[in-house]
């Protein structure tokens, strides 16, 4: 393959440093790349060396995240207030301070120190492919919303890699930015702020999701590998991915979606193996409980010794309103664990004192991690850069390859603990509140006085589990997964045997991973593959968009039969008929497409119930999960109690009034409520959320996913935070964003594909919302991979991009 490419290409374009009579190309003086963008505004990027790779597309990328990676590189750069000014309640200030504790600006400095020379080369070339861009446009050819905006400057290879440290800490320490930056000693801060604070995030819960399917030869009807990758990610801001295509003839030649502002394919294929990603619940931070010493809330006892936390006085300017510039100091500590928090539960006293310890505060080998996967030639090699690099932050990797073998691993970064650490934790669950409680939230709690508590370093692993411990099961009919624990990857071999931060065997599965199973194990008449159950390509894009919901497959019936010829439900006074949501949710097909009428009815009864009771019995289920029956329980829906109201008719009364106050009915489809905008455009989207436990996720956060000051979906206000449901009705944001199914055959790898919320931010460029249009439309576009394809392409557009080194 890689031979008719060369052969095709000849030396195209800039391309002229052909090889030489050894048959090594020379690296060439200035970093040179030609740049092929086909239809939706993809870039297919053709470069000789690794740095000129990274040129290229961080070109095309600028053109269409410039303002994005912009407003990060001010973040992490500490100089948000500089900038912008202190933002209200001085959130530009307390967001400078974080990171200025977190020390991403020199960790990431000590990442380029150790990166390979092949991850440098990429990270530099990149750095100078965006400022070419800056430089070609000038500052009034920018996008909107950053156009003439002069805080969109050059930029360094030190500053993407202070922005790739941030990146990695996205599901740990970065969601305790607030507690970092409020943490000071009690005689230093203000008891009332420090005690009143942030609510501490849900760590079980933070809105980052995905589908990952992987079929083997025993499944596909090819009898070759298939891949569906299915994220859920926000639709605005630093955490969208961006498609593109990377080739060096004869070394790489990969196809994907990068995160913004990463040089690397995240998630993607090459002819040998197809991969991708599903954020994971394992834990990959620990936070320690310090016993202070009485006369110094600065100091902590350590194995019965005192040791002074580390004081270090950072100061940044803030931008007043008279356009001045005041220089702001605060004094930030760490102990030997990490950064201190403060504030809530985890509020600073006398007595005690919290710190938080991150796996990927000094992960230095996630690009060359990713570096290495697009690489890859085969299975064994694709596994073999987990276990030698130990990059893969925080995120399960499931793969097959062309010969039709699939693997699910999560090799991602969590702490090693000892037996006895880990037993002394399990006692302190039952008999410590504060460890409970941040249990609860995803959060455990070590004793930080004991070096018992302390991360294990093993050979080869350093602090984190050793490879040998890692979850993983390859098989050669399916693997999958949808962010629940790795026990169930595929419930013909259940995993058990690994330590506990990683989860718990046999616990309680969400509705969307049960509803992904189903999918995939279903047989006869009807199911997802087919009565011959053998998956075609086709076949897996159906599935994965079908907006079945596990929850109401369940219970939709049961609770039919509930609420057919139910009187009115007193709601506080008020008598909410119930007789028109009772006849849409009988006549709705259980799925969340664009014109189902009821599954609006569906969401807000589902509302009122928590996470957990869609998972096990209680306030919905009667019948209890069993380990033993993972795709038939829970089941069965919750009896009505002997005296008083009923909860199921009172949910639905409340669903009701809920949709009233958004101006919507049990009669409005799911396609007139459920929208994203584009611009002025208002686009219907189909799909549905966790509670519903569809595959197919979509919803609205307000904005904890998205951490750029820049402009925001107009959503409305907020009728039910649980749903997304606003008086506008059901914004989108976030949820199933690069969908991917890929196939191998015989003549290479073909795909197809949809990045929901299009490839620009620019809302000039025509690739702001055609794809957007797909998405809704379930149209599914081609992947164009092959040189024949790519010349193909009746959009196509050629730009040759070079610039010094």
């Amino acid at each position: 393959m890689y031979g008719r490419i060369i052969a095709g290409l000849g030396c195209l374009g800039l391309l002229t440093a052909c090889s030489d009579e050894s048959g090594v190309r020379p690296v060439p003086v200035d970093y040179q790349a030609t740049i092929r963008w086909t239809s939706h505004g993809v870039p297919h990027v053709l470069a000789e060396d690794i740095g000129s790779i990274g040129f290229g597309l961080a070109y095309a990328g600028a053109r269409d995240f410039a303002c994005t990676l912009a407003d990060q590189i001010v973040k992490v750069r500490s100089e948000r207030a500089r900038t912008f000014g202190p933002g209200e309640g001085d959130a530009n200030v307390d967001s400078d301070f974080s990171y200025l504790a977190l020390g991403v600006v020199e960790r990431g400095e000590r990442m380029l120190e150790r990166l390979s020379p092949d991850g440098r080369a990429l990270v530099e070339g990149y750095a100078a492919g965006y400022n070419r861009y800056l430089a070609d446009v000038g500052q009034e050819g920018l996008p909107a919303p950053c156009v003439g905006a002069p805080w969109v400057k050059p930029i360094s290879a030190a500053d993407l890699a202070a922005y790739f440290v941030h990146v990695n800490m996205f599901a740990g320490g970065l969601q305790l930015l607030d507690f970092i930056s409020r943490a000071a000693p009690p005689e230093a801060s203000d008891e009332g702020a420090r005690q009143r604070g942030p609510e501490l995030p849900d760590f079980t819960r933070l809105g980052l999701g995905s589908n990952a399917w992987a079929i083997g030869r025993e499944r596909s009807e090819s009898g070759r590998g298939m891949l569906v990758a299915n994220p859920h990610f926000p639709w605005e801001g630093e955490l969208k991915f961006y498609e593109a295509h990377l080739t060096i003839p004869g070394e790489l030649d990969v196809y994907g979606a990068a995160l913004t502002g990463l040089p690397v394919i995240n998630i993607g294929f090459n002819e040998h193996v197809a991969w991708t990603h599903t954020v994971s619940p394992a834990k990959h931070f620990t936070v320690y409980r310090l016993t202070l010493d009485p006369d110094d809330p600065t100091a902590y006892i350590h194995e019965g010794e005192r040791r002074e936390m580390e004081r270090r006085e950072h100061t940044i300017g803030v931008l007043a309103d008279d356009g001045s510039v005041e220089q702001v100091s605060r004094v930030m500590y760490r102990s030997h664990h990490g950064p201190m928090l403060g504030a809530s539960v985890l509020s600073w006293s006398a007595e005690q004192a919290f710190a938080l310890r991150d796996a990927n505060e000094d992960n230095v080998t996630a690009l060359d991690q990713w570096l290495g996967m697009d690489r890859a030639k085969s299975l064994d090699e694709l596994r073999r850069v987990h276990e030698e690099l130990r990059g893969i932050p925080f995120v399960f990797t499931t793969a097959v390859d062309a010969e039709g073998e699939g693997v699910v691993m999560d090799a991602s970064r969590v702490p090693h603990l000892s037996a006895e650490a880990v037993r002394a934790y399990e006692r302190a669950l039952q008999r410590d509140g504060l460890t409970a409680v941040l249990a609860s939230s995803g959060i455990v709690l070590l004793d930080g006085s004991t070096a018992r508590d302390e991360w294990v370093e093993t050979q080869g692993a350093g602090a984190l589990v050793p490879w040998g411990d890692v979850p993983s099961l390859a098989r050669t009919d399916f693997v999958m997964n949808a962010n629940d624990t790795p026990w169930l990857t595929n419930p013909a071999e259940p995993i058990s045997g690994y330590p506990a931060l990683f989860g718990t065997p046999g616990s309680p599965i969400s509705a969307r991973t049960r509803m992904n199973l189903v999918l995939l194990t279903e047989e006869g008449e009807g199911a997802a593959s087919g009565e011959d159950g053998l998956f075609s390509r086709e076949e897996l894009e159906a599935a994965i968009l079908s907006n079945r919901g596990m929850t109401a497959e369940r219970l939709l019936a049961q609770v039919v039969e509930r609420c057919d010829g139910a009187e009115p439900v007193d709601l506080e006074g008020e008598a909410v008929d119930i007789a028109d949501a009772c006849l849409a949710l009988a006549s709705w097909d259980g799925r969340v497409n664009l014109d189902s009428v009821g599954a609006v009815v569906w969401r807000e009864l589902l509302g009122r119930f928590t996470f957990g009771d869609t998972m096990d019995a209680g306030r919905l289920y009667a019948q209890p999960f069993d380990a033993d029956d993972p795709l038939g329980t829970p089941r069965d829906l919750v009896e009505p109690p002997a005296e008083g109201p009923d909860p199921i008719l009172v949910a639905l009364a409340e669903a009701v009034r809920a949709l009233a106050q958004a101006e919507l009915d049990a009669s409005t489809p799911l396609g007139e409520a459920q929208f994203t905008r584009r611009g002025d455009d208002v686009i219907p989207i189909h799909g549905g959320s966790g509670h519903e436990g569809v595959a197919n996720i979509v919803g609205y956060s307000p904005g904890g996913l998205n951490s750029t000051l820049l402009p925001r979906l107009n959503s409305g206000e907020l009728v039910n935070a649980e749903t997304g449901l606003t008086t506008s009705g059901y914004p989108i944001n976030f949820g199933t964003s690069f969908v991917m199914a890929v196939e191998h055959t015989a003549d290479g790898p073909r795909a197809e594909a949809l990045l929901s919320y299009s490839q620009s931010s620019d809302p000039a460029s025509p690739h702001f919302a055609d794809q957007t249009e797909l998405f809704s439309r379930k149209a599914w576009r081609r992947v164009l991979f092959t040189e024949k394809d790519i010349a193909a392409d009746p959009e196509l557009v050629v730009k040759d991009v070079s610039g010094p080194r």
